[in-house]
């Protein structure tokens, strides 16, 4: 009978070992699952999170090139694609529309202009515009993150939620943070 070689029992030990670490691990919650898993795990703080989520509706933006509502917000925002194109950027314009009042009659545009000058560390901004007559009125101007229209109303209007936490509220001419400044 031969000798077997030491690496084969140094494997089965390194197993051993990590078997025992994941064990532990698992038990204190340490290992991560695939976003899969994850989804269909019930933990208290995202069912909270998605609670809040049931009551709102995200606003949808896409590009929508050699549209009216492409046409418009680049009008809108002639500015700053007049300012990009000075650098050699041709941003990419998304949009999209909601319903903020249940009898709503003027439109509400949503703009986000993307590229590297126009978006930062927090991404990309998004305006909200409403058809007045002949013109536009900014609602809101300049937010980051995803938005979602909100079921609750103020002055007529929805409140927005940024990025899941930060509300908006219609003071009858434009949208303001409920935040508290520092």
């Amino acid at each position: 009978m031969t000798r077997s070689s030491p690496v084969p029992v140094r494997l089965r030990g390194l197993a051993g070992n990590l078997c025992r670490s994941a064990i532990v691990m698992g038990l204190f919650g340490f290992i991560q699952t695939s976003p899969a898993e994850a989804a269909s795990q019930k933990h208290p703080s995202r069912h909270h999170h998605s609670a809040q989520h049931s009551s709102t509706t995200p606003v949808e933006l896409k590009a929508q090139p050699g549209t009216e509502l492409d046409r418009q917000a680049r009008s809108l925002n002639a500015d700053l694609l007049d300012d990009a194109a000075r650098h050699n950027e041709t941003p990419i314009v998304l949009t999209g529309t909601a319903k903020l009042a249940p009898k709503q009659k003027n439109m509400i545009l949503f703009v986000q202009l993307q590229s590297y000058r126009l978006c930062g560390s927090a991404g990309c901004t998004t305006s909200i515009y409403r058809r007045n007559g002949n013109k536009w009125d900014t609602l809101l101007d300049s937010v980051n993150g995803s938005i979602r229209i909100a079921r609750q109303r103020h002055n007529g209007l929805a409140d927005i939620i940024i990025d899941g936490n930060d509300r908006w509220v219609f003071d009858g001419q434009k949208y303001e943070d409920t935040l508290n400044s520092p």
